[in-house]
């Protein structure tokens, strides 16, 4: 009897003073990252965007850079956030040391392109090279699939004593270059609908790298560059269509509603993403509607995707059940309750501890909250 008391106590007091017993759930980083609709979860390197502000005087290629120029910013495969060194001294007054800032140094951003089929990416290097290069604009002057005749003027090498007339051809930077190439290069980085943005000021490429070939390998091709600036801004705000990012959410976007949403399908819940009564009183339509939603903010009366939100609706409200309608009241209570969780019990000061809460009490009360919807049914 004894021991059976002993025991008895010993998990009382167990539970009271240690209530995650030998191993603790996952409580705390789900308020650190869960909490406040993932406030302070890590951001995803795959969410970003770069746009690419070129000198419309400069960009002549062959495809038309400009003409491209959205989807430069779209074939960007890997980039770079901006990195800082700074250089410090250290001074020393009766054996106490400081730590002084002498200068600050912006080093360099690597980005990385898709090769694609079409040439864009290797069409923003042509325009560069041939916009600051002399040496660059020569090719192709001549006729065309003849490789001597394009090389034979401004690169014949006999022409070095030749006498004015046959040097007069220019080289290198002599090329009346004077207004940057790029204004400035932005790296959005994207996270829950809003974007922090990095601007490079005055970028400007100091390495250009195209990939190596082999009958070897079948991995995708690659352009690279590395690109020095001068400083930084930063700007925060919410992504919007035909906003900021620049470009971001037009060519090449899917704006067809995700089966999710109302307007692509929905489900058979009330409340839920997707569900009947979304979007009525201030609920999501469902998720990865935001670009779509606000391409069409503005627009007043009955439009075509009302129409088919409400066929939707109609749709799947014949479908709910009772059983349903229980099981997601059930959820509702449940999940408030566990986010009641956090906090001591008011009334057993036990944190994190439901003492008397059993789980037919909760569907009890699920139910009472939705007998008045399911009662006609």
């Amino acid at each position: 009897m004894a021991n059976l008391l002993k025991g008895f106590l010993d998990n009382l007091g167990k539970g009271v003073l240690n209530p995650k017993g030998n191993l603790g759930d996952f409580s705390h980083a789900a308020r650190l990252y869960v909490d406040d609709s993932f406030r302070l979860a890590p951001k995803q390197k795959f969410l970003y965007h770069v746009v690419f502000h070129l000198n419309p005087a400069a960009v002549v290629s062959d495809p038309p850079l400009k003409n491209h120029q959205k989807e430069l910013n779209m074939l960007v495969k890997i980039v770079d956030l901006p990195k800082y060194s700074i250089d410090m001294v250290t001074a020393q007054q009766y054996n106490k040391k400081r730590k002084i800032q002498t200068k600050i140094s912006y080093d360099p951003v690597q980005i990385v392109f898709h090769d694609d089929n079409y040439g864009v990416t290797t069409a923003l290097w042509e325009t560069y090279y041939r916009y600051y290069y002399k040496d660059g604009q020569y090719g192709g002057t001549d006729v065309a699939g003849n490789p001597e005749a394009s090389t034979k003027r401004a690169f014949n090498r006999a022409a070095t004593y030749q006498g004015s007339l046959l040097n007069q051809k220019r080289f290198g930077l002599d090329a009346d270059s004077v207004d940057p190439f790029f204004t400035s290069i932005q790296i959005y980085q994207l996270a829950r609908k809003t974007y922090t943005c990095y601007t490079l000021v005055n970028p400007i490429i100091q390495q250009w790298q195209h990939d190596s070939l082999s009958n070897q390998e079948s991995a995708p091709t690659a352009n690279q560059m590395v690109v020095e600036y001068e400083a930084v801004f930063y700007s925060r705000g919410r992504v919007s269509a035909n906003g900021s990012p620049q470009g971001f959410g037009e060519e090449h976007y899917d704006k067809t509603p995700s089966p999710n949403s109302l307007s692509g399908g929905g489900s058979t819940s009330l409340l839920g993403d997707g569900g009947v009564l979304s979007g009525l009183f201030g609920a999501n339509d469902g998720p990865h509607t935001y670009i779509g939603s606000q391409l069409g903010a503005g627009r007043q009366g009955i439009t075509l995707g009302s129409i088919i939100r409400t066929a939707n609706r109609l749709k799947n409200a014949k479908n709910l059940s009772k059983e349903g309608l229980r099981q997601e009241g059930f959820n509702i209570l449940t999940g408030a309750i566990g986010r009641i969780g956090g906090t001591a019990d008011s009334s057993y000061g036990v944190p994190n501890t439901f003492i008397g809460r059993s789980a037919s009490n909760i569907k009890s009360g699920a139910n009472a909250v939705i007998k008045t919807i399911v009662r006609k049914r």
